[in-house]
């Protein structure tokens, strides 16, 4: 199949976690993307680099799993010839992804304005932690404090206890999605409008937090509710959670509308909690949900793990395992639509990792880390040849 983008050319330059999302995703749907692989160009990046080193980096090598695909280039931008080659390249393509501080890149001479000079087209997409302006445009960040700053952490962690960070890096994946949608906002509006200016488009991972938050915070400006944490419990419905089967094994269930409640009720053969005047609708059941847990796990502790599943699927009851990471790669369902696939690392090993869920968009061609540097000579060399 191919694949949609095969024939735009992005340019990927900073360190950032999120700009090589974005670049990912769209490498992966069939555009070239080019890495510039240059020196830090301020603290921001390298600060932002030490905790997604950790998170996404890879042992062997320090290789990048989001940097699978992709082209990579070595310049050192504080020279004046090799600029003048970043320059050139630019020229080539259709996109910047730029995860560099505005301030750090002016610097440089390599400001907007001299960017749009290169390439009157070009659609530029600038992704940090708080965005491009406002008070707190230049505030070095990291992953954690954009988590607290934008109320997240405020919402997670035990009924309570202290505040708790996810586990995954929500910030940096929702900034590299929104980061690869504004690219491909900007290149759509490109094509509809032939000869459109060049045009800036600003991501800020605090604001693609906020907006993965929308639910929360409607509740909120609504009704002046503050979301607290609850665990596993859920603020707009009950019984949400997870909750121990004999067997020691867990199952998480979400039991939202009355069709769900009465089926959850019915099958466990607990028809009697239809008539408890505290379980008589969502609403009284959200007021007593500590209640409502009490008898849920006194019943699941009747079954193990696998009765209780197969239990609960004869009603089309909303559950699931508590999976760890070793039970989702060996999963009948990622199993069944190749979620994980072969990356070859650029010392050389393979390894599994996971691709993007669009299905019906293909699927990566190149999974391939190439080394730092490693198409320097190849691409600018074309350069020079024409």
């Amino acid at each position: 199949m191919e694949t949609p983008l095969r024939k735009l050319r992005i340019l990927e330059i900073g360190t950032l976690e999120s700009t090589g999302m974005a670049g990912m995703l769209l490498s992966d749907l069939g555009a070239e993307v080019i890495r510039i692989d240059a020196q830090p160009l301020d603290g921001a990046e390298t600060v932002q680099s030490v905790e997604d080193a950790v998170t996404f980096g890879l042992p062997a090598g320090g290789d990048r799993l989001c940097d699978r695909g992709k082209k990579r280039v070595s310049l050192d931008l504080r020279d004046a010839g090799q600029r003048d080659l970043f320059k050139r390249l630019l020229a080539t393509c259709d996109g910047l992804l730029d995860g560099c501080s505005p301030r750090a890149m002016a610097e440089l001479g390599l400001d907007e304005e001299a960017l749009q000079a290169v390439s009157p087209d070009l659609v530029h997409t600038r992704i940090s932690g708080y965005g491009g302006f406002g008070p707190y445009a230049d505030r070095l960040w990291s992953e954690a404090v954009i988590q607290a700053e934008s109320g997240f952490v405020s919402t997670t962690g035990m009924e309570g206890g202290d505040p708790v960070r996810s586990g995954g890096d929500m910030a940096t994946a929702l900034g590299g999605l929104m980061g690869c949608i504004a690219m491909l906002m900007g290149l759509l509006g490109r094509y509809k409008a032939s000869g459109s200016p060049a045009r800036e488009i600003d991501v800020s991972l605090m604001d693609s937090v906020l907006f993965g938050l929308e639910n929360q915070f409607s509740l909120y400006l609504k009704s002046g509710v503050i979301p607290r944490p609850k665990g596993n419990n859920y603020a707009l419905s009950a019984p949400v959670g997870n909750f121990r089967c004999k067997d020691g094994e867990e199952i998480m269930i979400s039991v939202a509308t009355e069709a769900q409640w009465k089926a959850f009720a019915e099958v466990l053969g607990r028809e009697d909690w239809l008539a408890y005047p505290e379980f008589s609708n969502v609403s009284q059941r959200i007021a007593h949900y500590k209640l409502l847990g009490e008898e849920v796990s006194a019943e699941f502790a009747r079954y193990t793990r696998a009765e209780l599943m197969e239990i609960l699927q004869r009603r089309s009851c909303v559950y699931g395992c508590i999976n760890d990471f070793p039970a989702v790669v060996n999963h009948r369902q990622t199993a069944q639509r190749g979620t994980f696939a072969e990356v070859t690392g650029s010392d050389g090993a393979v390894f599994l990792a996971p691709m993007h869920p669009l299905i019906g968009c293909g699927r990566p061609e190149c999974r391939v880390i190439h080394a730092p540097g490693a198409d320097t000579e190849a691409i600018l060399g074309e350069l020079q040849s024409s």
